[in-house]
Protein backbone atom coordinates (compact mmCIF):
# COMPACT_ATOMS: atom_id res chain seq x y z
CA UNK A 1 0.00 0.00 0.00
CA UNK A 2 1.36 3.17 -1.12
CA UNK A 3 1.05 6.72 0.39
CA UNK A 4 -1.18 9.20 -1.76
CA UNK A 5 1.04 12.28 -2.66
CA UNK A 6 -1.32 14.20 -0.25
CA UNK A 7 -0.13 12.15 3.10
CA UNK A 8 3.67 12.70 2.07
CA UNK A 9 3.14 16.49 1.93
CA UNK A 10 1.70 16.08 5.56
CA UNK A 11 4.40 13.90 7.06
CA UNK A 12 6.86 16.31 5.50
CA UNK A 13 5.26 19.42 6.77
CA UNK A 14 5.26 17.79 10.01
CA UNK A 15 8.48 16.79 10.09
CA UNK A 16 9.99 20.19 9.26
CA UNK A 17 7.33 22.22 11.93
CA UNK A 18 9.10 19.79 14.63
CA UNK A 19 12.88 20.16 13.34
CA UNK A 20 11.85 23.95 13.66
CA UNK A 21 10.58 24.11 16.90
CA UNK A 22 13.24 22.03 18.29
CA UNK A 23 15.88 24.15 16.95
CA UNK A 24 15.77 27.08 19.73
CA UNK A 25 15.90 24.35 22.35
CA UNK A 26 19.05 22.73 21.09
CA UNK A 27 20.42 26.19 20.57
CA UNK A 28 20.05 27.39 23.82
CA UNK A 29 21.56 23.60 25.60
CA UNK A 30 24.40 23.81 23.45
CA UNK A 31 24.80 27.61 24.47
CA UNK A 32 24.68 27.03 28.04
CA UNK A 33 27.35 24.15 27.44
CA UNK A 34 29.60 26.79 25.95
CA UNK A 35 29.42 29.00 28.65
CA UNK A 36 29.47 26.65 31.64
CA UNK A 37 33.35 26.41 31.51
CA UNK A 38 33.43 30.69 31.65
CA UNK A 39 31.08 30.63 34.67
CA UNK A 40 32.70 27.81 36.32
CA UNK A 41 36.42 29.27 35.48
CA UNK A 42 35.39 32.57 37.76
CA UNK A 43 33.04 30.54 40.02
CA UNK A 44 35.67 27.57 41.36
CA UNK A 45 38.60 29.80 42.11
CA UNK A 46 36.34 31.41 44.13
CA UNK A 47 35.26 28.58 45.73
CA UNK A 48 38.61 27.00 46.42
CA UNK A 49 39.83 30.48 48.15
CA UNK A 50 36.59 30.54 50.66
CA UNK A 51 37.07 27.02 51.34
CA UNK A 52 41.23 27.72 51.65
CA UNK A 53 41.21 30.13 53.77
CA UNK A 54 38.37 28.97 55.98
CA UNK A 55 40.57 25.57 56.34
CA UNK A 56 43.94 27.89 56.83
CA UNK A 57 41.88 29.08 59.78
CA UNK A 58 40.71 26.02 61.16
CA UNK A 59 43.68 24.06 61.25
CA UNK A 60 46.88 25.87 59.37
CA UNK A 61 47.57 28.79 60.97
CA UNK A 62 47.08 27.11 64.58
CA UNK A 63 49.74 24.22 62.99
CA UNK A 64 52.04 26.59 62.32
CA UNK A 65 52.24 28.60 64.84
CA UNK A 66 53.26 25.75 67.45
CA UNK A 67 55.28 24.18 64.55
CA UNK A 68 57.75 27.06 64.39
CA UNK A 69 56.49 29.94 66.90
CA UNK A 70 55.63 27.32 69.62
CA UNK A 71 56.74 28.57 73.46
CA UNK A 72 60.24 26.25 74.11
CA UNK A 73 60.73 25.23 77.50
CA UNK A 74 64.65 25.52 77.15
CA UNK A 75 64.24 28.96 75.53
CA UNK A 76 63.09 30.84 78.57
CA UNK A 77 64.94 32.53 80.95
CA UNK A 78 63.63 33.50 84.78
CA UNK A 79 65.49 35.72 87.32
CA UNK A 80 67.64 33.50 89.40
CA UNK A 81 65.96 31.84 92.20
CA UNK A 82 67.11 32.26 95.68
CA UNK A 83 68.98 29.14 97.08
CA UNK A 84 65.52 28.19 99.53
CA UNK A 85 63.51 27.80 96.00
CA UNK A 86 64.41 23.45 95.23
CA UNK A 87 61.90 23.52 92.72
CA UNK A 88 62.25 23.90 88.95
CA UNK A 89 60.39 27.26 88.63
CA UNK A 90 60.21 27.00 84.72
CA UNK A 91 59.58 23.40 84.26
CA UNK A 92 56.99 23.27 86.97
CA UNK A 93 55.37 26.72 85.16
CA UNK A 94 55.84 25.12 81.21
CA UNK A 95 53.85 22.11 83.02
CA UNK A 96 51.54 23.49 85.05
CA UNK A 97 50.44 26.08 82.11
CA UNK A 98 50.64 24.03 79.47
CA UNK A 99 52.77 26.53 77.61
CA UNK A 100 53.65 23.39 75.33
CA UNK A 101 50.46 25.39 73.53
CA UNK A 102 51.18 28.47 73.40
CA UNK A 103 52.57 30.79 70.49
CA UNK A 104 55.05 33.72 70.48
CA UNK A 105 52.58 34.64 67.47
CA UNK A 106 49.92 35.43 69.91
CA UNK A 107 49.91 39.32 70.46
CA UNK A 108 48.60 37.94 73.98
CA UNK A 109 51.61 35.87 74.36
CA UNK A 110 53.26 37.96 77.01
CA UNK A 111 50.61 38.32 79.00
CA UNK A 112 49.39 34.48 79.17
CA UNK A 113 53.41 33.67 79.91
CA UNK A 114 53.37 36.42 82.77
CA UNK A 115 49.80 35.11 84.16
CA UNK A 116 51.50 31.30 84.40
CA UNK A 117 54.53 32.36 85.78
CA UNK A 118 52.35 34.78 88.70
CA UNK A 119 50.12 31.39 89.30
CA UNK A 120 53.37 29.95 90.73
CA UNK A 121 53.37 29.83 94.72
CA UNK A 122 57.19 30.86 94.46
CA UNK A 123 56.61 33.88 92.50
CA UNK A 124 55.48 37.40 94.47
CA UNK A 125 55.48 39.38 91.18
CA UNK A 126 56.14 39.28 87.49
CA UNK A 127 58.14 42.28 86.88
CA UNK A 128 57.95 41.95 82.91
CA UNK A 129 58.02 39.58 80.21
CA UNK A 130 60.15 40.07 77.02
CA UNK A 131 60.32 37.86 73.38
CA UNK A 132 63.70 37.93 72.56
CA UNK A 133 65.26 37.14 68.96
CA UNK A 134 65.70 33.32 68.21
CA UNK A 135 62.04 32.61 69.70
CA UNK A 136 63.55 33.35 73.52
CA UNK A 137 61.84 34.61 76.69
CA UNK A 138 63.22 36.75 79.31
CA UNK A 139 61.12 36.51 82.71
CA UNK A 140 61.86 38.97 85.18
CA UNK A 141 60.34 37.79 88.86
CA UNK A 142 60.43 38.82 92.25
CA UNK A 143 60.32 35.53 94.80
CA UNK A 144 58.74 35.62 97.98
CA UNK A 145 60.82 34.86 101.07
CA UNK A 146 60.01 32.42 103.62
CA UNK A 147 60.14 34.08 107.09
CA UNK A 148 58.33 31.74 109.51
CA UNK A 149 56.90 28.13 109.87
CA UNK A 150 53.68 27.97 111.34
CA UNK A 151 52.98 25.49 113.96
CA UNK A 152 50.12 22.94 113.20
CA UNK A 153 48.83 19.64 114.80
CA UNK A 154 48.14 17.58 111.14
CA UNK A 155 44.49 17.11 110.32
CA UNK A 156 45.81 14.96 106.70
CA UNK A 157 45.17 11.30 107.32
CA UNK A 158 48.56 10.14 106.32
CA UNK A 159 50.27 12.49 108.98
CA UNK A 160 50.25 12.41 112.49
CA UNK A 161 50.92 14.42 115.03
CA UNK A 162 52.72 18.25 114.61
CA UNK A 163 53.74 19.42 111.53
CA UNK A 164 55.06 22.90 109.91
CA UNK A 165 53.75 25.30 107.25
CA UNK A 166 56.20 27.78 105.49
CA UNK A 167 54.78 30.82 105.18
CA UNK A 168 55.89 34.15 103.56
CA UNK A 169 55.46 37.56 105.47
CA UNK A 170 52.40 38.07 103.63
CA UNK A 171 50.98 34.87 105.06
CA UNK A 172 51.28 33.08 102.13
CA UNK A 173 51.76 29.35 101.72
CA UNK A 174 54.62 28.39 100.45
CA UNK A 175 55.64 24.40 98.96
CA UNK A 176 56.84 22.71 102.15
CA UNK A 177 58.26 19.72 99.54
CA UNK A 178 61.04 22.19 99.50
CA UNK A 179 61.56 22.32 103.29
CA UNK A 180 64.05 19.27 105.10
CA UNK A 181 63.11 18.67 108.57
CA UNK A 182 66.10 20.38 110.16
CA UNK A 183 65.29 23.35 108.27
CA UNK A 184 62.00 24.50 109.83
CA UNK A 185 64.47 24.83 113.10
CA UNK A 186 66.14 27.97 110.91
CA UNK A 187 62.82 29.80 110.92
CA UNK A 188 60.72 31.72 113.21
CA UNK A 189 57.76 29.63 114.71
CA UNK A 190 54.49 30.78 114.45
CA UNK A 191 52.46 29.18 117.58
CA UNK A 192 48.74 29.66 117.24
CA UNK A 193 46.51 27.14 118.83
CA UNK A 194 44.15 25.51 117.01
CA UNK A 195 45.30 27.27 113.22
CA UNK A 196 44.97 25.05 110.33
CA UNK A 197 45.48 26.92 106.92
CA UNK A 198 42.12 27.08 104.69
CA UNK A 199 43.57 26.95 100.93
CA UNK A 200 46.61 25.14 99.51
CA UNK A 201 49.83 26.51 98.63
CA UNK A 202 50.33 29.94 96.92
CA UNK A 203 47.26 31.03 99.03
CA UNK A 204 46.69 33.08 102.36
CA UNK A 205 46.86 30.98 105.58
CA UNK A 206 43.57 31.84 106.24
CA UNK A 207 43.38 32.92 109.59
CA UNK A 208 43.92 36.79 110.85
CA UNK A 209 46.18 35.77 113.80
CA UNK A 210 48.38 33.90 111.49
CA UNK A 211 48.34 36.89 109.23
CA UNK A 212 49.38 39.59 112.03
CA UNK A 213 52.08 37.01 113.03
CA UNK A 214 53.20 37.23 109.37
CA UNK A 215 53.89 40.87 109.25
CA UNK A 216 55.76 40.60 112.57
CA UNK A 217 57.71 37.76 111.40
CA UNK A 218 58.78 39.94 108.43
CA UNK A 219 60.32 42.33 110.60
CA UNK A 220 62.16 40.22 112.69
CA UNK A 221 63.80 37.53 110.23
CA UNK A 222 66.69 39.62 109.52
CA UNK A 223 67.47 40.23 113.35
CA UNK A 224 66.45 36.86 113.97
CA UNK A 225 69.78 35.62 115.07
CA UNK A 226 71.02 38.76 116.42
CA UNK A 227 67.88 38.93 118.90
CA UNK A 228 67.87 35.39 119.61
CA UNK A 229 64.29 35.27 118.96
CA UNK A 230 62.86 31.63 118.18
CA UNK A 231 58.85 32.24 118.46
CA UNK A 232 56.01 34.21 118.02
CA UNK A 233 52.54 33.81 119.68
CA UNK A 234 48.97 35.52 120.22
CA UNK A 235 48.06 36.93 123.46
CA UNK A 236 44.79 37.68 124.61
CA UNK A 237 41.20 36.83 123.47
CA UNK A 238 40.36 37.86 119.24
CA UNK A 239 36.37 38.23 121.01
CA UNK A 240 37.99 41.00 123.39
CA UNK A 241 40.32 43.04 120.78
CA UNK A 242 40.04 42.10 116.96
CA UNK A 243 43.48 43.20 116.65
CA UNK A 244 45.88 40.29 117.12
CA UNK A 245 48.39 40.76 120.14
CA UNK A 246 51.20 39.38 119.68
CA UNK A 247 54.44 38.37 122.44
CA UNK A 248 57.44 37.20 121.42
CA UNK A 249 60.10 34.18 122.81
CA UNK A 250 63.05 33.61 123.09
CA UNK A 251 65.98 30.45 123.42
CA UNK A 252 66.15 30.29 127.56
CA UNK A 253 62.80 29.40 129.03
CA UNK A 254 60.29 31.79 130.16
CA UNK A 255 62.09 34.50 128.08
CA UNK A 256 59.35 36.75 126.31
CA UNK A 257 58.28 40.06 125.27
CA UNK A 258 54.74 41.11 125.03
CA UNK A 259 55.10 42.92 121.26
CA UNK A 260 51.40 44.02 120.82
CA UNK A 261 49.70 45.14 117.44
CA UNK A 262 51.36 43.73 114.72
CA UNK A 263 53.16 46.34 112.33
CA UNK A 264 51.34 48.53 110.18
CA UNK A 265 48.38 48.01 113.23
CA UNK A 266 49.52 49.96 115.91
CA UNK A 267 46.69 51.65 118.44
CA UNK A 268 47.16 55.17 118.48
CA UNK A 269 49.79 55.56 121.81
CA UNK A 270 51.06 52.51 120.42
CA UNK A 271 55.34 53.01 119.51
CA UNK A 272 55.34 52.06 115.52
CA UNK A 273 56.94 48.70 115.15
CA UNK A 274 60.78 49.88 114.19
CA UNK A 275 60.55 51.26 117.75
CA UNK A 276 59.96 48.35 119.40
CA UNK A 277 62.66 46.44 117.06
CA UNK A 278 65.49 49.19 118.44
CA UNK A 279 63.98 48.44 122.10
CA UNK A 280 64.90 44.84 121.56
CA UNK A 281 68.17 45.66 119.99
CA UNK A 282 69.05 47.55 122.24
CA UNK A 283 68.31 44.72 124.92
CA UNK A 284 65.10 45.22 126.49
CA UNK A 285 65.31 42.61 129.46
CA UNK A 286 62.60 39.48 129.25
CA UNK A 287 59.37 40.65 130.49
CA UNK A 288 59.35 43.91 129.01
CA UNK A 289 55.83 45.48 127.62
CA UNK A 290 57.05 47.03 124.37
CA UNK A 291 54.21 49.26 124.07
CA UNK A 292 56.05 50.99 126.57
CA UNK A 293 59.46 51.67 124.65
CA UNK A 294 60.44 55.74 124.74
CA UNK A 295 60.79 57.60 121.95
CA UNK A 296 64.38 56.15 120.06
CA UNK A 297 66.83 59.82 118.57
CA UNK A 298 67.85 57.25 115.86
CA UNK A 299 65.80 54.23 114.84
CA UNK A 300 67.57 51.75 112.35
CA UNK A 301 66.78 51.55 108.76
CA UNK A 302 64.75 48.59 107.70
CA UNK A 303 66.73 47.71 104.75
CA UNK A 304 64.84 44.57 103.53
CA UNK A 305 62.14 43.92 101.00
CA UNK A 306 58.91 45.59 102.76
CA UNK A 307 55.75 44.39 102.82
CA UNK A 308 52.91 46.65 101.95
CA UNK A 309 50.49 46.10 104.93
CA UNK A 310 46.43 46.80 105.35
CA UNK A 311 45.34 47.25 108.82
CA UNK A 312 44.59 43.91 110.86
CA UNK A 313 40.60 44.11 110.73
CA UNK A 314 39.99 46.44 107.68
CA UNK A 315 39.99 44.80 103.92
CA UNK A 316 43.42 43.55 103.02
CA UNK A 317 44.64 45.10 100.05
CA UNK A 318 44.67 42.87 97.20
CA UNK A 319 48.71 41.27 96.53
CA UNK A 320 50.58 41.87 94.05
CA UNK A 321 51.21 39.16 91.90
Amino acid sequence: MTESPQSKRTSSSRRRGSDEDASPSKIRWIASLVAAPVILSILWPAILLVVGYAAWQQWGSHYVAHKYYGVEANAISVTQPPDYVRSDIIETVYRDAAMDKMSLMDQQACAKIASAFASNAWVRRVVGVRKLAGGRIDVRLEYRQPVAMVHVISRHPDRNGAGFFAIDGEGVLLPDTDFSPSETMRYLHIIVPGAYPTGGVGSEFGDSRVQAAALLAHLLHPYREQLGVTSIGVHGDLRQNPIAQLEIAGDEKDERWFWGSPPGAEAQTEPPAMMKLQSLIDGAPPGSDLRQVQYVTAPIVHNHPSIQTSRIGSSPAAPTR
